[in-house]
């Protein structure tokens, strides 16, 4: 189980760091509030980081939450709930999380190709 449980976080990094699966020109034709709102989920995340470090991830865990309804990327936002529920022991949770970002993050490669 923690041995799919690394593979699965390691799968999530590696996609998560490979850059947006849609950027190019369909982000472009987005509205404004939307590419608003893409280019502060990245500061949404560093400030459920912080919650994290002060010993906050229910915080840090409602924000991020938050975060996924307005954000155009959200495999990252799962990325961090994952860690999350991994830091807390919550194993099946922080599964489902990398699981569900990796989804989307491919579906996003699928489209934008």
């Amino acid at each position: 189980m923690i041995r799919l449980f690394r593979i699965l976080l390691l799968c999530l990094a590696v996609a998560v760091t490979a850059g947006p699966a849609t950027a190019g020109p369909a982000a472009e034709n987005q509205p404004h509030d939307q590419q608003a709102a893409g280019s502060d989920h990245n500061g949404t995340i560093g400030k459920a980081l912080a919650l994290v470090q002060q010993g906050k991830s229910v915080e840090a865990e409602q924000l991020l939450l938050q975060a996924l309804a307005l954000t155009p990327d959200p495999a990252q936002v799962y990325y961090q709930l994952g860690r999350i529920y991994d830091q807390r022991g919550d194993n099946l949770k922080a599964i489902a999380a990398f699981k569900e970002g990796i989804k989307i993050h491919e579906q996003g490669r699928r489209t934008s190709r």
